[in-house]
C-alpha cells in the first residue's frame, strides 16, 4: 500500500497556518522553517511542516513573541515540529543534570576540605613571630 504523504505548496501551507505566503518566505529566511525543495526549487510543505507553521503562528499571535522569542521557543522544542517534546524526552537529561549537580557539591566540598587544611597547615608552619619585649618594671 502506497501512502503518499501530502505535500503543500507555499499558499496552501500559508493559509492552513492562518499567514500569508510572504510570511512564510519571512520566516524561512529567518530559519524557523526549512521547507523541502521540487526538482524545480519550489518550496514544499508536509504536514509536519504545517504543525510547526501553525506553532509558530500561535507564538507569534497569541505569545506576541518576537522571531527571536520564536526561535528560542523552537529551540527549546521539537526539531522536526517545534511542539513540546515529550516529558520522557526530558527524563534522561534531568537525570544527567542531577548527577553533574551531586558531583559539582562532592568537589566543592573536596575544595572547602583541603582549603580548610591548607589554612591549618600554613598556620602551624608559618614562622612564629617574636613577642613583643616586656618592659621591665623596677
Amino acid at each position: 500500500m502506497n501512502h503518499k504523504k501530502k505535500i503543500y505548496r507555499v499558499a496552501e501551507a500559508a493559509r492552513l497556518a492562518g499567514v500569508s505566503a510572504s510570511t512564510l518566505r519571512l520566516w524561512e529566511k529567518e530559519d524557523l522553517i526549512v521547507p523541502d525543495r521540487s526538482e524545480k526549487g519550489h518550496r514544499r510543505y508536509d504536514a509536519d511542516h504545517v504543525t510547526r507553521l501553525k506553532r509558530i503562528a500561535s507564538l507569534r499571535k497569541d505569545r506576541r513573541l518576537t522571531i527571536a522569542g520564536i526561535r528560542e521557543d523552537l529551540r527549546k522544542s521539537s526539531p522536526e515540529t517545534g511542539t513540546p517534546r515529550d516529558a520522557s524526552d526530558a527524563i534522561p537529561e534531568m537525570k544527567k543534570r542531577k548527577q553533574l549537580e551531586d558531583e559539582n557539591a562532592r568537589l566543592n566540598r573536596i575544595v572547602a576540605e583541603q582549603t580548610l587544611e591548607l589554612n591549618m597547615l600554613r598556620e602551624v608552619h608559618s614562622p612564629k613571630r617574636p613577642r613583643p619585649a616586656r618592659k621591665r618594671e623596677g
